[in-house]
């Protein structure tokens, strides 16, 4: 998968500007503030209807705008794909080689891409909810009916907390909140199967990687744990009980204590929780191993790498960490976005670009 150009128009301090990008790595230099990172929430937002960094479109816009546009040409299994995303009078539009689609899952996954920045770390010192973003987004990109399963139990969770804060007879909501639970469970059970299926494949493609890292000293362990329990299986089997034990707690409390928006996926080093016992390196290592199993993930199920987009990574890599990083890269032959600033411009491949006050000029 490759972007050849990408033009973005009024999207955060870019007012027209497209750009030529090349196979391999491509650099994107400048000082901090001019617009580097822009370019990838662009190129992410396009390929995925969301940003990174923000949940309000209105926050992309270019100062005193009220549209913005991004357009790309893209190359999939040797086949042209141009991708369109428009926002206007606060609504969006995207359109798949002309042709406008209805939902997000029409259009996610059609180009996949794996986005890398200090902030993954967030994914092993922070809470569950970090956690399942990251399994929720990767699926969504090979699964793409995954986001509408998650849309319709996020509502349906959002229903049953309503009704739980609200004043009905006690008989009444008794009787409404079983049928919302019969809907968590036929939702859930789909969400619980999807992360469990995915986690146990990136526990897979994670495992050499981290090896290869650690020098073979240390183990990664990565697993789901799908309301409470280890065991995917029993949690479903157990789901309905689990849900009916909780139900008096959960009017009580005015809030869905139970289900799939509260798991958890468990990452171990040495069989200890991450979270707590590794270093900063360690860290550093399990999430740069996440990312590069998700790379391997998608091209067993592809054929192909997606394209992967590397925010200011490499300045926060040791020399052994980010001499592995570039050399898997190249020796994958995966299209990759850079950022860095003038004084971490080492690296000798790949095609250069300034970015400076929102213009980009190739080095030549």
């Amino acid at each position: 998968m490759m972007i050849n150009n990408f033009r973005l128009q009024n999207f955060r301090n870019y007012q027209d500007e497209t750009i030529q990008f090349m196979p391999g790595i491509n650099i994107l230099v400048g000082n901090n503030g001019q617009g580097k990172t822009n370019v990838l929430e662009g190129v992410y937002y396009l390929l995925t209807g969301k940003s990174y960094r923000v949940q309000r479109e209105q926050e992309l816009l270019r100062w005193e705008q009220s549209e913005f546009h991004l357009y790309g040409n893209f190359l999939l299994a040797h086949h042209k794909v141009f991708l369109e995303s428009h926002y206007r009078d606060k609504k969006k539009m995207v359109k798949v080689n002309q042709v406008p689609c209805q939902r997000l899952s029409d259009f996610v996954g059609t180009i996949n891409v794996i986005f890398f920045s200090p902030d993954d770390l967030a994914m092993i010192k922070g809470g569950p909810s970090e956690r399942r973003k990251f399994i929720d987004l990767h699926i969504a990109q090979m699964r793409p009916g995954h986001v509408s399963i998650l849309n319709a139990y996020n509502k349906v969770v959002q229903q049953k907390s309503a009704l739980l804060k609200s004043y009905v007879e006690k008989s009444l909501k008794y009787s409404q909140l079983q049928l919302w639970n019969a809907q968590i469970i036929e939702l859930g059970e789909k969400i619980i199967r999807n992360r469990a299926d995915l986690t146990l494949r990136l526990q897979d493609a994670a495992d050499s990687i981290y090896a290869n890292l650690s020098s073979q000293k240390e183990k990664i362990q990565i697993m789901y744990i799908a309301l409470g329990k280890k065991n995917v299986s029993e949690a479903i089997s157990e789901f309905p009980q689990l849900l009916n034990d909780k139900l008096q707690q959960e009017i009580e409390r005015q809030m869905v204590l139970i289900g799939p928006h509260r798991d958890d996926v468990q990452i171990l080093l040495n069989d200890k929780p991450a979270r707590l016992y590794a270093s900063q390196g360690q860290q550093r290592s399990l999430v740069l191993s996440l990312k590069l199993a998700e790379l391997e993930l998608i091209r067993q199920e592809k054929g192909e790498y997606p394209l992967l987009l590397l925010d200011d990574v490499l300045s926060e890599l040791d020399s052994f960490r980010r001499d592995y990083l570039i050399k898997f890269i190249e020796s994958s032959n995966i299209q990759t976005l850079i950022t860095m600033t003038n004084a971490e411009a080492r690296l000798e491949s790949g095609a250069f670009y300034y970015v400076e006050q929102g213009h980009i000029r190739r080095n030549l």
